[in-house]
């Protein structure tokens, strides 16, 4: 029988985590005696570890123990037929499995996230529009206007990266990578991983029939737009050096 964990991450959002346990254990009711689904919550409520920072001492003490491996946020739901859908997915080769992320509040399927590896002109252009928070402001507001326009469905397919909201990896990952330690504190984490899957000879996929409906972005919402800036900045330029610098 399959084993599954996922981590899920919460910070003052007790709302959102009740209901995404809800739709966990929905979704684990038609796989019983098929597939094994187990929950661990990482409540960076009292002390905000960031994002992996609080999934990972979770990840390194039990993710050996499992072939599958989620790392996700909680202003989720997963669709009933989510581990139906999964058990059918051949894992051969694949490190990291990316689902269909739905917003419905600007019409967007957040994946694919990132079709190609980035070059040194996208991180010289981040690295612009995260040292000033007008720019980032502005990139801000043009990124929610493109979002209303309706993204192009692609079918089953080898990406670069998944988006880091639902990020859900095999064992053949796992097996590369037992124990994991995040350098900066938020952002950035899809490269990182993506580099990671990459450096391991894995791929990553996006699988359109695994369904997730994206409800907000409740936890970061929370967080004043000159610290997403200020995090992202560095997550990108430590990535930059560790992964993008020969």
């Amino acid at each position: 029988m399959k084993k599954i964990l996922i981590i899920c991450v919460t910070y003052h959002s007790d709302k959102e985590l009740q209901a995404f346990m809800e739709s966990v254990h929905r979704a684990a009711e038609r796989v019983e005696g098929k597939m094994e689904v187990n929950l661990q919550v990482a409540d960076n409520g009292k002390e905000n570890l960031g994002y992996l920072g609080g999934a990972l001492p979770i990840y390194n003490k039990y993710a050996k123990e499992y072939d599958y491996v989620s790392i996700s946020n909680v202003d989720l739901e997963l669709a009933p037929d989510f581990f139906e859908q999964l058990l059918r997915v051949d894992t051969k080769g694949l490190g990291w499995i990316a689902p269909d992320i739905y917003t419905a509040k600007i019409d967007r399927h957040e994946n694919p996230y990132m079709l190609y590896r980035p070059s040194k002109r996208n991180f010289l252009i981040w690295n612009i529009i995260y040292s000033s928070i007008w720019i980032y402001k502005l990139y801000h507001k043009l990124y929610v206007i493109k979002s209303h326009k309706k993204k192009t469905l692609f079918q089953t397919c080898d990406i670069y990266a998944g988006h880091g909201s639902f990020m859900l990896f095999t064992k053949a990952f796992v097996l590369n990578y037992p124990e994991l330690h995040y350098p900066t504190f938020m952002y950035g984490e899809e490269i990182y991983m993506a580099e990671l899957i990459k450096k391991s000879q894995l791929k990553v996929r996006y699988t359109p029939t695994l369904h997730i409906a994206n409800t907000g972005n409740i936890s970061t919402g929370l967080i004043h737009q000159d610290r997403k800036s200020k995090w992202s900045k560095e997550s990108l330029n430590t990535i930059r050096k560790m992964f993008f610098i020969a």
